[in-house]
């Protein structure tokens, strides 16, 4: 007979000590004669302690998880609550539940507390980095909580292998922060291979549990509008890290869809398109053999679209005359503001209108995401480049040129 069996049996019984103690004392005598009276004594305080201690923990952390509970940071009604916030209400919301955190680890047991600090600490920072991506994708007010906000997640350690095997609000949190910083990169660089930047940082990832959690989020980089150069290892990468079959499919059907719109490949022609007499207009009708085609994909609410428009009526004069079409297809959600515009400003070329049925139809032929959209398409209906530079960039007046010069002149070629 041991003294942890004895030990455990009180843990468990929680009543009658005494008792207890003196009937596994008779039962086993013969541990016991070889105790004084004094050992005995010292026993019984340990035992009696020993209990009063862990029942006094068991209740302290049953205490605590209700009143964790009762803050509520995990139920999907207060996380709505607080996503609904404006940037101000919600940093002084999540102030006072940090507060109500730390009130409440008090008189816990260490290694308990220890843990639950961090969980909690990491459960939070899930949410600030939640509340910024919503915001981001809702509305673009640059608040000076917002800043402060997102500094906090750029704080945070995006590679710690074994916190992201512990603790599921980490992972939570890592997943969101490469979200926050894919949106960033693709807003900072929209026309400069923002997949490129992403894809460095991804690299700079050591753990490799964390690189299986995020590679999913990269397939997205496969694209018509990445570099080359950045497609190529993204297509290489992503294999190796992923397993998952149905991950696999969709990287194959982003790898179709780069291939389909190289130089060279047929253009994809579109449908669904009005003219500004709502006049029902296919690609076929515009009758554009013998001449390139210039498009632009853009929209009266995109400011990168009428920031570019200027520049883009002077590309129109400088060709005036030349063997190119230059066909402008809105995707506003208002008809008619897009009708508005162009007669206001007396936008030159052929204008035409996309509904949003066919917005979606654009982004299936030619990965439509973003706006403006700039494609060139050579005289037989032949892919030259199926993202162009902005028309403010020098680099496009250069790629025109250099190509009329080769279909008025084969000879120059």
């Amino acid at each position: 007979m041991s003294y942890c069996f004895l030990l455990e049996d009180f843990w468990s019984a929680k009543i009658g000590i005494i008792a207890k103690i003196r009937e596994h004392f008779k039962k086993y005598r013969t541990f016991v004669i070889i105790l004084n009276h004094s050992v005995m004594k010292k026993i019984f305080a340990i035992l009696v302690c020993a209990l009063v201690s862990c029942t006094n923990s068991e209740e302290a952390i049953k205490a605590y998880q209700q009143q964790k509970e009762a803050i509520g940071l995990q139920s999907a009604e207060k996380q709505n609550e607080l996503l609904g916030q404006s940037p101000m209400a919600f940093k002084q919301s999540m102030q006072a539940i940090a507060q109500q955190y730390t009130e409440i680890l008090k008189n816990l047991p260490a290694d308990f507390a220890t843990k639950e600090e961090k969980a909690n600490r990491y459960q939070q920072l899930a949410i600030v980095s939640e509340y910024l991506l919503n915001h981001r994708k809702y509305t673009e007010e640059e608040a000076p909580a917002i800043k402060e906000l997102q500094d906090l997640c750029t704080a945070v350690d995006l590679d710690n292998a074994a916190n992201f095997n512990d603790y599921p609000e980490y992972q939570t949190l890592v997943h969101n922060i490469f979200k926050l910083r894919i949106y960033s990169y693709k807003v900072q660089y929209e026309f400069n291979d923002p997949w490129g930047k992403i894809l460095a940082d991804f690299k700079t990832i050591k753990s490799e549990n964390i690189k299986q959690a995020l590679a999913p989020l990269l397939i997205e980089g496969v694209s018509p509008t990445s570099a080359a150069t950045t497609n190529e290892e993204l297509m290489a990468l992503i294999p190796q890290i992923i397993k998952n079959t149905e991950l696999l499919q969709e990287l194959n059907q982003r790898i179709n869809l780069v291939n389909k719109l190289k130089s060279g490949q047929p253009f994809p022609p579109f449908e669904g398109v009005v003219d500004m007499n709502d006049k029902s207009i296919s690609f076929e009708q515009l009758n554009l053999k013998g001449k390139m085609l210039f498009i632009d994909i853009w929209a009266t609410y995109c400011p990168d679209c009428r920031k570019e428009l200027p520049f883009l009526e002077t590309l129109q004069q400088t060709y005036k005359g030349k063997p190119i079409t230059f066909v402008s297809i809105s995707v506003d959600r208002d008809k008619e503001a897009w009708k508005a515009m162009v007669k206001e400003k007396k936008l030159r070329g052929i204008h035409l209108y996309a509904s949003p049925e066919t917005k979606e139809l654009f982004k299936e032929l030619y990965d439509l995401r973003s706006i403006p959209r700039y494609m060139l398409i050579d005289e037989k209906g032949n892919i030259i480049n199926a993202n162009l530079p902005m028309p403010s960039d020098k680099n496009l007046k250069e790629l025109i040129t250099a190509t009329l010069r080769v279909l008025t002149n084969p000879k120059a070629q």
